[in-house]
């Protein structure tokens, strides 16, 4: 395959050029990501998804499509055959239509796996891209993300660091840990591969805990990770006596020049007087765990988490009945629905609910996050991020949280979907600034505010 060579500008003198070494679809660059500036001083670059629904707003069934992709391609390397929707998706995804009938028609024919297989999304940005892909399976899987949140009362059951990120530290937690061990197989799923350190890392840590295990598999949608970076995991594949197969939707590699001027006249944390918040109850019973976290300043959640996130290990069983929850929520909240554009805003490593929420509620419905991740906001023509809100984490408060772009849309209707809240007040002022700079209305939905309760 010819290499195919690209520069983007990321922002004013500071470009990027790319070379695509792989790309079996061939996705233009532009289908699957856009160029910011982020403010890290470990990192001054992001590559902004287009297809996550985590910057960027999207349809709900765009990454779960993507998520699915990366499922046959892992299929079809498994079995040696190709998946038969696997061209309606590439298509779907590059024109971004007919969406919502193709992910009815994936769910009506999950794929299947050879072995007990456990699935692990990578926290923050690819724990819904980690879930939508093990929602392509039928059975015989087990999903679990890691968090960077810290449960006092429960012991990790894998700690590892990424170098790179924002927030480097990451762990799995589980109630369940026998049941996990029981994995023949093992797939990370990021959302971007740089160096291949973080699952150099995290497979370290996993083979003490899963000797038995011999073969792992890296899912992501892009993987930048050069030739004497493939070698070093080669090396450490004969060193473990295991095989890491990756597997991407992109593979090449990058080269930074230039040097971004950024000022320092960005958004800071709201701090508008609010009014009482009015939380939106649950008709639908929701199945909890009761467990604490504590902020990185200290700051103690003792609000119950869901089962349905994933975060505590799921079985394809689990998923299933989950999924049924969900959609009963879905319809609940689709009363509220008017003929204009709705957003679904999750909130930090909670998107996948928030997601399928979306997915549920009809059509011209577009979803997005909230991220730790500070990408700079500049207003000059062709720069992916615009407008951003900061505001604390309704979470983890103290934490510094990031919404971008939301004036993209003219939306009818907002819906913050909210896990588990620490503090009304914090979210009475995300309320305030999401009002500040839309006219829609805006509805918070706490998982864990259950009617009659």
């Amino acid at each position: 395959m010819p290499q195919l060579k690209s520069r983007l500008n990321i922002f004013q003198d500071y470009e990027i050029d790319i070379t695509i070494t792989n790309n079996p679809y061939d996705f233009a660059v532009t289908d699957l990501f856009k160029m910011a500036a982020r403010i890290n001083k470990k990192r001054k670059f992001l590559f902004v998804s287009t297809v996550l629904g985590k910057h960027l707003a999207v349809r709900p069934q765009v990454p779960i499509l993507t998520g699915t992709l990366l499922a046959m391609m892992y299929h079809e390397k498994l079995v040696g055959e190709e998946a038969l929707l696997l061209p309606t998706i590439v298509q779907a995804l590059k024109k971004q239509q007919g969406v919502q009938e193709i992910v009815q028609r994936v769910e009506a024919r999950p794929l299947d796996l050879l072995d007990d297989t456990l699935f692990i999304g990578f926290a923050e940005t690819a724990t819904a891209l980690g879930h939508a892909v093990f929602n392509a399976f039928g059975s015989k899987g087990m999903y679990i993300h890691t968090t960077r949140e810290l449960l006092p009362d429960l012991e990790p059951f894998v700690t590892f660091e990424e170098e790179h990120s924002h927030a480097t530290s990451h762990r799995i937690y589980s109630e369940q840990p026998e049941k996990l061990r029981q994995a023949k197989r093992i797939v990370l799923i990021d959302d971007e591969i740089t160096t291949g350190n973080t699952v150099v890392n995290i497979i370290e840590t996993l083979r003490r805990r899963f000797p038995y295990v011999k073969q792992y598999s890296v899912l992501s949608i892009l993987d930048w990770r050069s030739a004497q970076q493939q070698a070093f995991i080669h090396q450490m594949e004969k060193k473990w006596d295991i095989t890491i197969d990756f597997i991407a939707i992109m593979r090449g590699q990058f080269n930074c020049s230039g040097e971004p001027h950024l000022t320092s006249q960005q958004v800071g944390v709201t701090m508008q007087e609010t009014q009482n918040l009015s939380l939106l109850s649950i008709k639908e019973p929701v199945e909890r765990k009761c467990y604490r976290s504590i902020a990185e300043n200290g700051i103690e959640n003792e609000a119950p988490y869901l089962l349905a996130t994933g975060r505590f290990m799921l079985t394809s069983e689990q998923h299933v009945e989950q999924k049924r929850t969900i959609e009963g929520i879905a319809l609940q909240l689709k009363k509220l629905r008017t003929d204009g554009p709705a957003l679904v805003i999750g909130t930090g490593e909670f998107m996948y609910v928030p997601m399928q929420i979306a997915n549920y509620l009809g059509e011209d419905v577009y979803v997005q996050s909230t991220t730790r991740s500070p990408i700079y906001c500049a207003h000059d023509t062709g720069y992916t991020i615009s407008e951003k809100l900061a505001f604390e984490s309704p979470e983890n408060n103290g934490v510094e949280n990031y919404l971008y772009n939301i004036q993209s849309h003219p939306y009818s209707e907002l819906f913050l979907v909210v896990e588990r809240i620490a503090s009304k007040e914090i979210v009475a002022r995300v309320v305030h600034a999401l009002q500040s700079v839309s006219d829609a209305k805006v509805y918070v939905i706490c998982l864990h505010e259950l009617e009659g309760e």
